[in-house]
This record gives C-alpha cells, sequence and structure tokens, in this order.
C-alpha cells in the first residue's frame, strides 16, 4: 500500500524535474525583427567639467569659514577648537585616452504562447560576400517579453566584434564591412522552462 501511495508523489517529481530540463528543438519561439551594431567613441577629457575646481575651491573655503565660526563659539564655551582641515591631494593626473564601445541591438518578438525572461543570444559576422565566420559575440540578457509582444535589447562589449577592427573603418555602418546573422542559444521562460538550441 505504502508503494502505491508513494507512486503519484515519485511522478509528480518526475514531472518538475522534466520541466526544468533544457528542451532541444530546431526553431525557437523568438523572432528577430531589427538588428545593428555600431561604435561608441568617447574622450573622458573632453567630459570632465571645466569648472570642477573652481567649484571644489569654493567648497573648500566655505568649510573653512564654518570651521572658523564653529571654533569661535567653541573659545566661548572654553571648549577644544576644531582641528585645522587637511586638504585633500588632487587626484594624479594620466593621459586621457580615448574609450571605444561596441553597442549591439537587436529587437526580438515572441512568437511563442509564454512569457520570456532570459534570452542567450550571440552575434555572427561574416566577410562580405562568402560564408566565412570572422567573429562572434554571445549575450545572456534579462528581458520581460509576453507572447506576441517585441523588446528591444541593448548590450555593450569593450572588445571588438572582430577582434581587430580598422580604425579607418569604425566609423563606416555595419553593413558595408560584414554580413550578419543572430542567432538565439536558449531562451528561458518563466514557468521555469526552458528552450535549447540543438547541438550540431
Amino acid at each position: 500500500m505504502k508503494a502505491l501511495c508513494s507512486m503519484p508523489v515519485l511522478f509528480g517529481l518526475a514531472l518538475c524535474a522534466s520541466a526544468q530540463v533544457p528542451s532541444p528543438s530546431a526553431t525557437p519561439r523568438v523572432a528577430v525583427i531589427q538588428k545593428n551594431w555600431r561604435t561608441e567613441i568617447r574622450n573622458p577629457a573632453l567630459e570632465k567639467d571645466p569648472f570642477a575646481p573652481n567649484k571644489d575651491r569654493q567648497q573648500e573655503e566655505n568649510a573653512q569659514k564654518d570651521d572658523a565660526r564653529e571654533n569661535e563659539n567653541r573659545i566661548k564655551q572654553g571648549v577644544p577648537t576644531l582641528a585645522p582641515r587637511v586638504p585633500l591631494p588632487a587626484p594624479e593626473q594620466g593621459p586621457h585616452g580615448v574609450l571605444i564601445t561596441y553597442v549591439f541591438e537587436v529587437k526580438f518578438r515572441n512568437t511563442g504562447d509564454k512569457p520570456i525572461r532570459t534570452l542567450t543570444w550571440e552575434y555572427l559576422f561574416f566577410e562580405p560576400g562568402t560564408e566565412r565566420e570572422v567573429g562572434r559575440r554571445q549575450f545572456t540578457s534579462s528581458v520581460s517579453i509576453s507572447p506576441g509582444r517585441t523588446r528591444t535589447v541593448i548590450m555593450r562589449s569593450a572588445t571588438p566584434p572582430t577582434g581587430t577592427i580598422d580604425a579607418s573603418n569604425a566609423g563606416k555602418k555595419s553593413r558595408n564591412q560584414y554580413s550578419e546573422q543572430v542567432v538565439i542559444q536558449r531562451i528561458g521562460y518563466a514557468d521555469g522552462s526552458v528552450w535549447q538550441a540543438a547541438v550540431h
């Protein structure tokens, strides 16, 4: 009798366990609507506030005046005065290089019937006119995409898409440099189930 009672429990545990196992399939229930990548170039030296040193000096002078007033009150009350402030050292000035960030932007549509919570996807680059792969970047994005809805995902990387980028081409649009493709590798759903791309 005990064995019979335990069978439904074991069956239920088996169902729960199977729901967590990735199910390989050839076609993901996610469509790529749009894709593009670009470079963002920043010069930190140009972004500095030119009035920052004046603001810092003004704050220091105000603090000194506050301390002087406080010490006057302390002298009248017969209590020890505040120790003089020690100015903070100026930050070390180093070379300011240009920062290059590679931005990958993809618009996904949930073509399935379950809400999506995570996506693992790859942005592939091919030599123009050929199918020779020259670069691949993988990302895992936390997203919330209801069935039938779309969501744009933006990811940033400090690594060039193909390992090296010709500086003379940095300003060109990506379609002039590479043939591109976005591949879905894994989908995590709100109910805990997972879709996994089949391994070839």
